[in-house]
């Protein structure tokens, strides 16, 4: 009775097995086939067929489905299909529609896209999917990131930047060999707590840079690729907070930010309404966004994406350009030429961005950083859009994922000719200006109505920085055992990664 009890169970197995396998192979030729809306839209059938495909290189080949899109769209061209239900742009000329300013046009996030956040990321407004929800969420506090609101918070960031760039100073002149990352890192983190919560996270008071936000992050960029292709994955977060003692230092204190440190920044927010202690999340509980998007959870997701966003990416740039100032000694001594007239200790970002080879060294930086490399798709919900350029001619089915990459976009050899290269000078015009229209071309902080929300707060401490090391700094530090290699992208998670076992630009007295 037993065996014939295992026998059937095991047939019932094998019967579902096959039923399943059978409707996924159903699935792939009908992904394929002319019947299906983006079967006229080139790229390789595989891709087509199954999200496999992409799989093979996230999962597999560790990150490189980027890097494999840029030599599809050199094979096949300006749109191709990227897996079975989304599209991948690389036309500067298509941006507008892909990524409209104004919010009159609707454009979700893909939820193919989204699977890779877990809460409470999936309540900030970086991970809202819907169009309505995302404009609710972020009038919360967009105000607070307009360029106004970053000329008025300036000054504060004038002292942490000169508070920074004196602690390396002292640290490298004493003998240590010092990460550039974990300085930048403790900065831009310190940063954006401070305007956020009314208070910093108090990283720039150590006595060395070693403890802020730069593993934490490099352990939450582990899950992205995991939890977007299998996202029952995302269950285990769940079991974290318990599980976290027993895995390392770095998720014991990513942990604890998410779900001790910022949650307590916005509970006292939520208390405490005097007017000399007012920062963004004080504020947004007068806002007249619905209650439901000012809970401590959703707030706490806010609060986390805002941290992320407004600290690594914009040290990851300034690591790149430390990196090169250093290693270009001749662009390094343009740069001080430049800013000569400058007292490094009284700087104003408004007369900063009027230097041209500073907005040359800022955005090439910016360039080569990436910010976020890999592709940020939209979808049109009422729109069919249509693509009419190149020799080619497509209609997108409205509903349907498309997006483009950094990436593929800063290496485009026909925009930024030997783009590997550091060249400053390609921002500038020929008469010796800014060339402000080169800009449109950077797809750090992506494009349209969902833009980066502190792209104002970015620029300003590139521009702070950057003047300072230059000025201060720099003249009296050099690299230690360091290559291009060690900070060069080489795949993705969230964020770019330099090829394994790279060790950063470190830093020492000369």
């Amino acid at each position: 009775m037993d065996a014939a009890l295992e026998y059937a169970t095991l047939n019932n197995a094998l019967r579902l097995s096959g039923i399943w396998l059978g409707y996924r192979v159903l699935v792939a030729v009908y992904n394929v086939s002319p019947l299906h809306p983006l079967h006229k839209f080139p790229g390789p059938k595989l891709a087509a067929a199954s999200y496999i495909y992409e799989a093979w290189y996230d999962l597999v080949k560790g990150g490189q489905y980027t890097r494999r899109i840029k030599a599809m769209h050199e094979q096949y061209g300006p749109i191709i299909r990227i897996n079975p239900d989304e599209l991948h742009c690389n036309d500067y000329n298509f941006v507008e529609e892909i990524y409209p300013s104004v919010t009159t046009r609707i454009r979700d996030k893909n939820p193919h896209f989204l699977a890779s956040f877990t809460p409470p990321l999936t309540v900030a407004t970086f991970g809202t999917r819907d169009h309505e929800t995302h404009r609710e969420r972020r009038s919360g506090i967009s105000k607070f990131f307009s360029r106004q609101g970053m000329l008025r918070y300036e000054p504060e960031i004038h002292d942490m930047a000169q508070k920074m760039c004196s602690k390396v100073l002292h640290l490298s002149q004493s003998g240590h060999i010092i990460n550039a990352l974990e300085p930048f890192n403790c900065f831009t983190a310190d940063a954006i707590s401070q305007y956020c919560f009314g208070e910093p996270f108090g990283f720039l008071d150590q006595p060395d840079f070693h403890k802020n936000y730069t593993r934490a992050f490099e352990s939450l960029n582990t899950t992205i690729h995991v939890f977007r292709h299998f996202p029952i994955m995302r269950n285990t977060v769940a079991l974290m907070p318990a599980l976290a003692p027993f895995l390392g230092p770095d998720i014991q204190y990513l942990m604890k930010s998410m779900n001790e440190i910022i949650p307590g920044y916005v509970k006292k927010a939520q208390n405490n309404h005097s007017a000399d202690t007012r920062r963004v999340f004080s504020e947004i509980m007068d806002s007249p966004i619905a209650d439901e998007h000012k809970t401590t959870f959703r707030l706490s997701g806010e609060g986390w994406s805002l941290v992320a966003a407004g600290s690594e990416t914009t040290a990851a740039a300034l690591v790149h350009i430390t990196y090169f100032l250093l290693a270009q000694p001749e662009t390094l001594a343009r740069l001080r030429e430049e800013l000569k007239n400058e007292d490094p200790h009284k700087l104003s970002w408004v007369d900063l961005e009027k230097y041209p080879y500073l907005h040359g060294v800022i955005y090439e930086g910016v360039r080569l950083a990436l910010g976020v490399p890999a592709r940020l798709p939209r979808i049109a919900r009422t729109e069919d859009l249509v693509y009419k350029n190149r020799g080619f001619h497509y209609v997108i089915p409205r509903g349907t994922p498309i997006g483009m990459s950094a990436y593929v976009s800063h290496t485009d050899e026909e925009v930024f000719p030997q783009a590997e290269e550091y060249k400053p000078e390609r921002w500038i015009t020929a008469d010796g200006k800014p060339d402000y229209g080169m800009e449109k071309y950077i797809m750090s902080f992506s494009k349209g109505a969902r833009q980066c929300i502190g792209m104002n707060l970015a620029f300003c401490e590139l521009y702070l920085v950057t003047a300072i090391m230059a000025l201060r700094i720099l003249p009296h530090l050099k690299l230690h055992d360091t290559v291009y290699e060690d900070i060069k992208y080489d795949w993705d998670a969230l964020t770019p990664q330099p090829k394994k076992g790279a060790r950063g630009v470190r830093l020492t007295s000369v």
